[in-house]
Protein backbone atom coordinates (compact mmCIF):
# COMPACT_ATOMS: atom_id res chain seq x y z
CA UNK A 1 0.00 0.00 0.00
CA UNK A 2 1.33 3.43 -0.94
CA UNK A 3 2.14 5.84 1.86
CA UNK A 4 -0.40 8.46 0.72
CA UNK A 5 -3.09 5.79 0.39
CA UNK A 6 -2.33 4.52 3.89
CA UNK A 7 -2.52 8.02 5.34
CA UNK A 8 -5.79 8.68 3.51
CA UNK A 9 -7.32 5.49 4.88
CA UNK A 10 -6.12 6.22 8.41
CA UNK A 11 -7.50 9.76 8.31
CA UNK A 12 -10.82 8.48 6.92
CA UNK A 13 -11.04 5.96 9.76
CA UNK A 14 -10.32 8.71 12.30
CA UNK A 15 -13.05 10.92 10.79
CA UNK A 16 -15.62 8.10 10.78
CA UNK A 17 -14.71 7.19 14.37
CA UNK A 18 -15.05 10.83 15.46
CA UNK A 19 -18.46 11.13 13.80
CA UNK A 20 -19.73 7.91 15.33
CA UNK A 21 -18.43 8.96 18.74
CA UNK A 22 -20.25 12.28 18.39
CA UNK A 23 -23.51 10.49 17.59
CA UNK A 24 -22.99 8.22 20.57
CA UNK A 25 -22.14 11.06 22.98
CA UNK A 26 -24.74 13.59 21.92
CA UNK A 27 -27.67 11.49 20.66
CA UNK A 28 -27.57 7.92 21.97
CA UNK A 29 -26.32 8.44 25.54
CA UNK A 30 -28.68 11.35 26.37
CA UNK A 31 -31.61 9.35 24.96
CA UNK A 32 -30.72 6.35 27.09
CA UNK A 33 -30.34 8.67 30.10
CA UNK A 34 -33.77 10.22 29.54
CA UNK A 35 -35.33 6.77 29.31
CA UNK A 36 -33.60 5.76 32.53
CA UNK A 37 -34.97 8.87 34.25
CA UNK A 38 -38.50 8.01 33.05
CA UNK A 39 -38.15 4.45 34.37
CA UNK A 40 -36.55 5.54 37.67
CA UNK A 41 -37.62 9.12 38.55
CA UNK A 42 -35.92 8.92 41.97
CA UNK A 43 -32.55 8.77 40.19
CA UNK A 44 -33.17 11.80 37.98
CA UNK A 45 -30.57 13.82 39.92
CA UNK A 46 -27.89 11.49 38.46
CA UNK A 47 -28.70 12.35 34.82
CA UNK A 48 -26.55 15.46 34.41
CA UNK A 49 -23.56 14.36 36.50
CA UNK A 50 -23.37 11.07 34.61
CA UNK A 51 -23.80 12.81 31.26
CA UNK A 52 -21.04 15.31 32.05
CA UNK A 53 -18.67 12.51 33.08
CA UNK A 54 -19.42 10.65 29.85
CA UNK A 55 -18.75 13.85 27.86
CA UNK A 56 -15.40 14.29 29.67
CA UNK A 57 -14.51 10.70 28.78
CA UNK A 58 -15.46 11.45 25.18
CA UNK A 59 -13.39 14.64 25.15
CA UNK A 60 -10.34 12.61 26.14
CA UNK A 61 -11.03 10.17 23.30
CA UNK A 62 -11.20 13.15 20.93
CA UNK A 63 -7.81 14.28 22.23
CA UNK A 64 -6.49 10.80 21.38
CA UNK A 65 -7.92 11.18 17.88
CA UNK A 66 -6.19 14.56 17.49
CA UNK A 67 -2.87 12.96 18.39
CA UNK A 68 -3.54 10.12 15.95
CA UNK A 69 -4.31 12.72 13.25
CA UNK A 70 -0.96 14.40 13.95
CA UNK A 71 0.81 11.06 13.60
CA UNK A 72 -0.92 10.49 10.26
CA UNK A 73 0.20 13.93 9.12
CA UNK A 74 3.80 13.18 9.99
CA UNK A 75 3.61 9.82 8.24
CA UNK A 76 2.29 11.65 5.18
CA UNK A 77 5.30 13.99 5.36
CA UNK A 78 7.62 10.98 5.29
CA UNK A 79 8.52 11.20 8.99
CA UNK A 80 7.00 8.07 10.53
CA UNK A 81 9.88 7.51 12.98
CA UNK A 82 10.34 10.85 14.69
CA UNK A 83 10.35 12.00 18.28
CA UNK A 84 7.07 13.87 17.84
CA UNK A 85 5.28 10.62 16.93
CA UNK A 86 6.74 8.92 20.00
CA UNK A 87 5.44 11.80 22.16
CA UNK A 88 2.02 11.62 20.49
CA UNK A 89 1.74 7.95 21.43
CA UNK A 90 2.74 8.77 25.01
CA UNK A 91 -0.06 11.37 25.10
CA UNK A 92 -2.51 8.82 23.71
CA UNK A 93 -1.51 6.37 26.47
CA UNK A 94 -1.89 9.06 29.13
CA UNK A 95 -5.36 10.06 27.88
CA UNK A 96 -6.41 6.40 27.82
CA UNK A 97 -5.20 5.86 31.40
CA UNK A 98 -6.96 9.03 32.58
CA UNK A 99 -10.14 7.78 30.91
CA UNK A 100 -9.80 4.44 32.69
CA UNK A 101 -9.26 6.13 36.04
CA UNK A 102 -12.25 8.45 35.62
CA UNK A 103 -14.45 5.56 34.53
CA UNK A 104 -13.37 3.41 37.47
CA UNK A 105 -13.86 6.25 39.98
CA UNK A 106 -17.18 7.18 38.41
CA UNK A 107 -18.47 3.65 38.85
CA UNK A 108 -17.48 3.62 42.50
CA UNK A 109 -19.18 6.98 43.10
CA UNK A 110 -22.29 5.91 41.15
CA UNK A 111 -22.57 2.68 43.15
CA UNK A 112 -22.01 4.52 46.45
CA UNK A 113 -24.58 7.21 45.68
CA UNK A 114 -27.11 4.58 44.63
CA UNK A 115 -26.49 2.64 47.83
CA UNK A 116 -26.56 5.66 50.16
CA UNK A 117 -29.81 6.91 48.69
CA UNK A 118 -31.37 3.46 48.69
CA UNK A 119 -32.21 3.81 45.02
CA UNK A 120 -31.12 0.40 43.91
CA UNK A 121 -30.57 1.77 40.40
CA UNK A 122 -27.14 0.30 39.84
CA UNK A 123 -27.79 -2.38 37.23
CA UNK A 124 -25.19 -5.10 36.72
CA UNK A 125 -24.78 -4.06 33.08
CA UNK A 126 -23.04 -0.85 34.18
CA UNK A 127 -19.99 -2.38 35.91
CA UNK A 128 -19.70 -5.14 33.30
CA UNK A 129 -19.74 -2.64 30.42
CA UNK A 130 -17.42 -0.32 32.35
CA UNK A 131 -14.92 -3.10 32.98
CA UNK A 132 -14.98 -3.87 29.26
CA UNK A 133 -14.26 -0.21 28.47
CA UNK A 134 -11.50 -0.10 31.10
CA UNK A 135 -9.94 -3.22 29.58
CA UNK A 136 -10.06 -1.62 26.11
CA UNK A 137 -8.56 1.59 27.51
CA UNK A 138 -5.73 -0.31 29.17
CA UNK A 139 -5.08 -2.22 25.95
CA UNK A 140 -4.90 1.08 24.04
CA UNK A 141 -2.50 2.49 26.64
CA UNK A 142 -0.22 -0.54 26.49
CA UNK A 143 -0.23 -0.54 22.68
CA UNK A 144 0.45 3.21 22.57
CA UNK A 145 3.35 3.01 25.03
CA UNK A 146 4.81 0.07 23.11
CA UNK A 147 4.54 1.94 19.81
CA UNK A 148 6.05 5.02 21.42
CA UNK A 149 9.05 3.04 22.60
CA UNK A 150 9.55 1.38 19.22
CA UNK A 151 9.24 4.68 17.36
CA UNK A 152 11.67 6.32 19.76
CA UNK A 153 14.20 3.52 19.22
CA UNK A 154 13.73 3.72 15.43
CA UNK A 155 14.18 7.49 15.63
CA UNK A 156 17.45 7.02 17.50
CA UNK A 157 18.67 4.49 14.92
CA UNK A 158 17.68 6.84 12.10
CA UNK A 159 19.61 9.67 13.75
CA UNK A 160 22.69 7.46 14.16
CA UNK A 161 22.49 6.46 10.49
CA UNK A 162 22.34 10.11 9.43
CA UNK A 163 25.41 10.90 11.50
CA UNK A 164 27.46 8.06 10.01
CA UNK A 165 26.90 9.13 6.41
Amino acid sequence: MQQKTLVSWLKAIIIVFALLLGVLLFLVVPTIGRRAVINTPAASFLFWPCLVVIWVLGALVYLMLVEAWKVCGRIGQGRPFCGENAKSFVYIAQYALIDCGILFAGNIVYAAVSEWNGLGVYPMEVPIFSLLLIFIGLAVAVAAVTLSHLIYKASDMDEENRLTI
